[in-house]
């Protein structure tokens, strides 16, 4: 008996280690929120503390300001949700401070022009800088649609953070 059971512990370990290493960014549905994970959301509120952990207990890394601020939800446990930020920083935030709204944050070096249609060709509405955040809103192609500041016009999704996954106009 004791011969056919390494067989299977080694086919279990294999699959185990094969699920292990299963690239980050494909989708799952989160244990808690049954949604799509990674996914993308925004910031909610001023002041929110990004943790080193899930929990109270946990210190404090970074103190968001910004509202709209987009975040890349990567992990769930409770209420509380693993974020990425524009910078790269991984904390955790409390799941009352992020909002399901999408926005996108300009991460090019430069201004960034915004088009009145998705095109290369099409006119310019306004130039956007680095850092600046807007209300994504729709999708076409590798153009995204952004709403800043009162215009509204497209971007490439590369110049954007945020934008990477499929866009659902919110």
């Amino acid at each position: 008996m004791r011969c056919r059971l390494a067989p299977l512990a080694a086919i279990s370990l294999f699959a185990l280690c094969v699920s292990a290493m299963a690239d980050d960014s494909t989708p799952r549905v989160g244990p808690d929120s049954h949604q799509p994970v990674p996914r993308f959301v925004s910031l909610k509120t001023e002041g929110a503390n990004g943790r080193h952990g899930p929990g109270l207990e946990h210190k404090v890394d970074w103190i968001y300001e910004r509202t709209g601020l987009p975040l890349m939800v990567t992990a769930e446990s409770g209420r509380w949700r693993r974020v990425r930020d524009p910078d790269g920083a991984d904390v955790w935030m409390f799941a009352a401070n992020l909002d399901e709204r999408r926005t996108g944050y300009v991460k090019s070096a430069g201004d960034v022009p915004l088009r009145d249609a998705p095109s290369a060709n099409s006119r310019i509405v306004a130039y956007l800088a680095t850092g600046v955040i807007g209300g994504l809103t729709g999708c076409d192609g590798a153009w995204r649609r952004l709403a800043v500041g009162g215009r509204v016009g497209w971007v490439p999704k590369e110049a954007i953070w945020g934008a990477d996954q499929t866009c659902a106009a919110s």
